[in-house]
């Protein structure tokens, strides 16, 4: 009997421990254009955007490809250390890295948001993918997860059941670039 209530007691800090942060309602955005400007937003773990970023084609890039993002983040009274959106790149050429997510705080004290685009935000935390990692042309797969760490605890993903969320997208050389070779091809044929 000593030991079913000791388990039992075990199993009660335990899960209390693991449920002492939450990560939830993640969202992913792609731009051509700035950071945040003109962004067609994905759901991640969300559901409020039109279509999800898991098997997304976003598109032709030339120079800019800018991503970033938000997600939803309770920590109990510890706080939050981080909250970040990773990403990998393959296909033509491979890349890894991250997008920081700045906090801001609900009106619940410990349910905190982290994210990258708001009039409240002073920096912009999102990343040019293309500019970032000098990928050329090409066609390219990218996957994202997020991940998030209150203080004391351990780090928690949305990660789509640790598949992360995948999409492709595709970087063409700038209008101007192809006029310029085509003319250099011409030249050289002269």
């Amino acid at each position: 009997m000593k030991f079913q209530i000791t388990f039992t007691l075990s199993l009660f800090a335990l899960s209390s421990a693991l449920s002492a942060q939450t990560i939830f309602n993640g969202y992913a955005y792609v731009s051509d254009t700035t950071a945040g400007v003109d962004a067609n937003w994905y759901n991640l773990s969300g559901t409020a955007q039109g279509s999800g970023f898991n098997g997304a084609n976003l598109g032709n890039f030339t120079n800019a490809l800018w991503l970033g993002g938000q997600t939803g983040f309770w920590s109990d009274s510890q706080g939050v250390e981080y909250i970040k959106m990773n990403y990998n790149i393959t296909g033509s050429a491979t890349a890894t890295g991250s997008v920081d997510y700045e906090f801001q705080s609900y009106s619940a004290p410990n349910d905190q948001q982290g994210t990258d685009v708001s009039g409240a935000v002073t920096s912009d935390l999102s990343t040019n993918i293309i500019a970032a990692h000098s990928l050329g042309a090409g066609t390219y797969n990218i996957a994202v997860w997020v991940e998030g760490k209150a203080n004391n605890r351990a780090v928690i993903f949305d990660s789509n059941n640790s598949n992360n969320y995948t999409a492709a997208f595709t970087v063409v050389p700038e209008n101007s670039m192809l006029a310029l070779l085509s003319g250099s091809f011409f030249l050289l044929y002269v």
